[in-house]
């Protein structure tokens, strides 16, 4: 095969292990306004760091209820990420045809994992 293709022909996209992201981006922190807080199900009263530790381990607890930009993903959740990750992008080209839209849409494949499923994520 000679010559790249065209980003626009391309029809699916591939992120090497080098360009996986090495933080979370955190979408409340760019809110106009921020979203309510959880509520506890038993007080309905807003939920507490402490409410959550009998169900999730401290560092998801600290990402959940974070209002910075970006969160740092730890090294050993990057190197379980290197097994199947990131997902390869799919362009839905026929979609697009069927819809009638200049918009280019993609989906993620998510049958590259291990479990063939996104379910561990």
């Amino acid at each position: 095969m000679t010559g790249a293709l065209n980003p626009r022909e391309m029809t699916k996209a591939l992120l090497p292990e080098s360009e996986i992201p090495t933080h979370w981006y955190n979408i409340v922190a760019d809110l106009p306004t921020p979203p309510p807080p959880h509520l506890h199900p038993g007080t309905r009263e807003p939920i507490q760091a402490e409410d959550l530790a009998a169900l999730f381990p401290a560092g998801l607890i600290e990402q959940e209820l974070s209002t910075e930009r970006w969160i740092k993903i730890p090294d050993a959740v990057r190197e379980v990420y290197r097994l199947w990750r990131p997902s390869p992008l799919q362009r839905a080209r026929r979609l697009e045809q069927a819809l009638g839209t200049k918009a280019r849409i993609y989906f993620k494949y998510e049958g590259a994992s291990p479990v063939g499923s996104h379910k561990t994520n």
